[in-house]
């Protein structure tokens, strides 16, 4: 089976969504698909104001170098819509992906010739665009994917073709605990840093603030795309950290933080918990798709600052607590496998082909 994923463009740096495109495009190819991933260039290195033939030159060779953050499978074929004959080297496709909002719908519905198309949703991406041109994009009448059950309540308002829901899954080979919680430095949190206004992290710097003057020895590992931010020295912090190094931080600390407002899944979420890290979030609606307040993680209200201080607290204070919030976790993380992922995955694109999957 031919599959094509349609991407806005190459990212340098990790990016979560990119992340889970490459999963299933490696998973795919283990299955014995051919799977092309279609990078939208038009505007790289504009900025530059450099000649078209040479930006043309220029992102090709960015779409064959990248991405170097993710070890993407060799027998996948990467190409650049600044190629002239880019939907020839595409050849026929039997299905197409869209997989975000901007860009890469167009490109898909107006552009692409495929037996079937997709739409790959991981959020609700109003970030750069209003909300008519997301939703618009969902009455286009592609095949719809959902990650978390809030976003196919949305799209299902927009389209007569109902949304199939596959959350994300993770490589619990990977993503596993390798230092007990109890074992680990008490006073210990990790967090993703992220720019944008939907992550939340100016509220997220508050609580760090008012949790460092009640333990004095509090430590904090970030890690993150941007280039490091100005930071007190008890924090730590890892640009374009890699898989093995977010493992290691994951298991290195007590509470995994996130102050989160609006996000579609929040994969550093389960990703931390897997690997034992508890989690201390607000209750945002992705969250919901696998965190259980006072079960698996301590949830709180979207800003409120206190109420999440209170909540490391008392990971801190508890050592009970640490531990049953920790294997919980684990135990949650454990059911959200690649193998029931690509089991749906291939009943919606009518994939049959015989698998390995792990």
């Amino acid at each position: 089976m031919r599959i094509c994923f349609v991407l806005p463009g190459v990212a340098r740096q990790p990016v979560g969504g990119y992340k889970m495109v490459y999963e299933y495009a490696n998973r795919l190819v283990f299955e014995g698909c051919d799977v092309s991933i279609l990078y939208l260039n038009q505007d790289a290195f504009k900025k530059y104001h450099l000649p078209l033939v040479v930006r043309r030159y220029l992102a090709n060779l960015l779409a064959q170098r990248e991405p170097k953050w993710f070890e993407l499978n060799s027998r996948i074929k990467k190409v650049s819509n600044l190629d002239k004959s880019y939907k020839q080297e595409l050849g026929n496709i039997d299905a197409c992906f869209a997989t975000s909002a901007e860009k890469t719908v167009s490109e898909v519905y107006n552009n692409l010739s495929a037996k079937e198309k997709f739409y790959f949703i991981q959020d609700y991406e109003n970030w750069h665009v209003s909300d008519k041109e997301v939703t618009d994009t969902y009455k286009l009448g592609l095949n719809s994917i959902v990650i978390s059950n809030w976003l196919k309540e949305i799209v299902d308002q927009y389209t007569d073709k109902p949304a199939v829901l596959i959350p994300n899954a993770i490589d619990q080979s990977i993503y596993k605990e390798s230092i007990g919680i109890l074992d680990r430095p008490n006073h210990t949190i990790a967090l993703l840093y992220h720019e944008e206004p939907h992550k939340g992290l100016k509220n997220a710097f508050k609580v760090l603030a008012r949790v460092k003057k009640i333990y004095p020895d509090l430590e904090v590992t970030m890690f993150g795309k941007f280039p490091k931010p100005q930071l007190p020295n008890w924090v730590t912090y890892y640009r374009n950290a890699s898989q093995e190094q977010t493992v290691k931080i994951y298991n290195s600390v007590k509470v995994f933080l996130c102050s989160t407002i609006e996000e579609g899944y929040g994969l550093t979420g389960i990703e931390a918990m897997s690997c034992g890290a508890c989690l201390v979030s607000t209750n945002y609606k992705g969250v919901r798709e696998y965190a259980i307040d006072k079960h698996n993680a301590l949830l709180s209200p979207v800003g409120d600052i206190e109420a999440q201080v209170n909540n490391v607290v008392k990971i801190f204070d508890n050592r009970v607590l640490q531990e049953e919030i920790s294997q919980h976790g684990i135990q949650t993380a454990n059911n959200f496998t690649w193998d029931k992922a690509m089991k749906k995955f291939n009943q919606v694109i009518g994939y049959s082909g015989q698998s390995n999957r792990g």
